[in-house]
């Protein structure tokens, strides 16, 4: 899947894309949404993207990716070794301060064959406590060269420390509009 293929979701790939071509690539999204799936695939196709080896161009900077190549296909079947998923784990499905740890050193490793490393945390709300806290460094002073991305259907439930350390885009149901923002400073689908 390409951009393109989100068109019920025109409004915040949009913003995204735009942040790709001015070259203002954010160190951290929180993508939020009303289905899981759909901000995977979305996050799935910015990994492409970034680590693309053809992308579609657009004042020579990469917005969106070509899907064919090489790269592309190994993220699309989630075995590239730059691109990590974190998702909860165990009968209480959280994601825990072990599974954190993992993913941080992991991501603080130089890229071994693409342009980014990224860091993809699946149902970010269900971080505990502990977890959350020990990501709140790595939020703070990101390795060079990565990304990190947290999916969420509960923006409310992660901390407030997370939050403000990390571009918001909602990816509204069928085309709905996102709900009102509720802090001061957000512009157009960013918080």
């Amino acid at each position: 899947m390409s951009f393109q293929d989100f068109p019920d979701q025109s409004q915040a790939i949009e913003l995204l894309q735009r942040s790709l071509e001015r070259g203002r690539l954010g160190h951290a999204y929180l993508l939020a949404g009303h289905q899981l799936e759909e901000l995977e695939s979305i996050a799935r196709t910015l990994a492409k993207t970034l680590n693309c080896r053809q992308p579609r161009r657009q004042n020579d900077r990469a917005v969106d990716c070509c899907d064919t190549c090489p790269n592309c296909q190994r993220i699309e079947q989630s075995n590239h070794p730059d691109v990590h998923w974190v998702r909860p784990e165990s009968k209480s499905r959280i994601i825990s301060v072990g599974q954190m740890r993992e993913l941080m050193q992991e991501i603080n490793l130089k890229p071994n064959e693409a342009n980014y490393k990224l860091a993809v945390l699946v149902g970010a709300d269900r971080l505990n406590i502990q977890a959350a806290n020990a990501f709140l460094k790595t939020l703070e002073e990101p390795p060079p060269r990565s990304v990190l991305i947290l999916l969420t259907t509960e923006p409310q439930r992660l901390l407030e420390t997370i939050l403000s350390r990390c571009l918001r885009l909602n990816f509204a149901g069928n085309g709905t509009r996102p709900p009102a923002p509720r802090r001061a400073g957000m512009v157009a689908g960013f918080q």
